[in-house]
C-alpha cells in the first residue's frame, strides 16, 4: 500500500470517526458533522504535516492535504495553511488549492441555481 493510499485512509477514517460522534452521541445533522469533522481533520492534518517538516519522518503528500480540501475541507486547509504557516511559499500548492475552492464554489453555485430549483 503506498504512502498516499495510507495517509488518505488515515484522515479520512478520523473523519468518520469525528462525524459518527458528533451525529450519533450529539444529534448533529449529517451534513454539519461530517464537515466540521473533514475541516478539524484538514487543519490537524496541515499542522501535523508541518511539525515534521524539519524531521527525517515520512511527510503527508501534498495529493492527500489537496484531497482533504477538495472534499470538503478548504476552510480547514486553508486555517492550517495561515495558522501554521504552511505551503504558503509554494506557488504550485498553493495554485491548486485555489483551483479546488474555486471547483468547490461553482459546484455549490450550480447546486443553489441550477439542481435545487429543479428539485423543488
Amino acid at each position: 500500500m503506498s504512502i498516499k493510499t495510507r495517509y488518505s485512509l488515515i484522515t479520512l477514517g478520523i473523519t468518520a470517526a469525528l462525524m459518527l460522534v458528533l451525529v450519533v452521541l450529539f444529534r448533529w445533522d449529517v451534513v454539519l458533522s461530517y464537515l466540521l469533522a473533514i475541516n478539524a481533520v484538514a487543519f490537524g492534518t496541515y499542522g501535523y504535516d508541518k511539525s515534521i517538516a524539519s524531521g527525517d519522518r515520512m511527510r503527508v503528500p501534498e495529493r492527500v492535504l489537496l484531497l482533504l480540501a477538495f472534499v470538503g475541507g478548504s476552510a480547514g486547509a486553508w486555517l492550517g495553511m495561515k495558522v501554521f504557516h504552511h505551503k504558503t511559499i509554494k506557488g504550485a500548492f498553493r495554485r491548486n488549492f485555489w483551483i479546488v475552492v474555486a471547483l468547490q464554489a461553482a459546484i455549490v453555485a450550480m447546486y443553489v441555481l441550477v439542481m435545487r430549483p429543479a428539485l423543488a
